[in-house]
C-alpha cells in the first residue's frame, strides 16, 4: 500500500526537519596572504585571514583555542618556493606535543595532518621547520596549480 502525500504536507515536513536540524559542527580554516621564511630552527606560523569557523573556534595571529575537549584533526597544505622536505609541529600551550612528519614530495607542494585529543581551553600552533635551508611558503591565488598555505582543524 503507498501513501500519497499533497504539496502542502511534504513542505510542512521540509519545515520541520529544517528547524529540527542542528548545526553543531566546530572548526576553523586559516590561510596566510603574505610569504613567510621557514628555516631549520622552525618557525611557528601566524595565520593571517580567516575563511570559515564554526562552534567558537577562535584564532589570535599564530594561536588557536579548542572550545571544547574532543578528537580533532589538524591539516595544513601549503607550497615552498624551493623544493625541501618541511617537517611539521603541533604546540600546545606552549609545548611540543606531536610531529605531524615530513612532507617530502617530488615538487614543493606539501601536506601534513594528524588527529589528536585536546582539552577545552588548549591552545594551538603549528610549527613548519626545513631541513637544509631557509625556505619561502610561497601564497598562491586559489585554485591554483600550487597549494595556497591553508590550515584547517576540525571537531571529529
Amino acid at each position: 500500500m503507498t501513501w500519497l502525500q499533497t504539496d502542502e504536507s511534504q513542505l510542512m515536513r521540509d519545515r520541520v526537519s529544517t528547524i529540527e536540524r542542528r548545526d553543531d559542527a566546530v572548526f576553523i580554516s586559516l590561510t596566510r596572504t603574505a610569504t613567510l621564511s621557514i628555516t631549520t630552527a622552525g618557525v611557528i606560523v601566524t595565520w593571517q585571514n580567516d575563511i570559515d569557523s564554526g562552534g567558537n573556534m577562535t584564532y589570535s595571529g599564530s594561536s588557536i583555542t579548542v572550545p571544547m575537549a574532543g578528537y580533532y584533526l589538524l591539516s595544513v597544505l601549503g607550497t615552498l618556493g624551493t623544493k625541501d622536505d618541511i617537517f611539521g609541529d603541533v604546540v600546545v600551550n606552549g609545548v611540543e606535543v606531536a610531529t605531524m612528519g615530513t612532507a617530502g614530495s617530488k615538487d614543493t607542494k606539501f601536506r601534513h595532518s594528524i588527529m589528536r585529543f585536546y582539552k577545552a581551553g588548549d591552545v594551538v600552533q603549528y610549527r613548519a621547520t626545513t631541513k637544509t635551508g631557509t625556505m619561502t611558503l610561497q601564497v598562491n591565488t586559489e585554485d591554483a596549480a600550487n597549494e595556497s598555505p591553508i590550515l584547517h582543524m576540525v571537531l571529529l
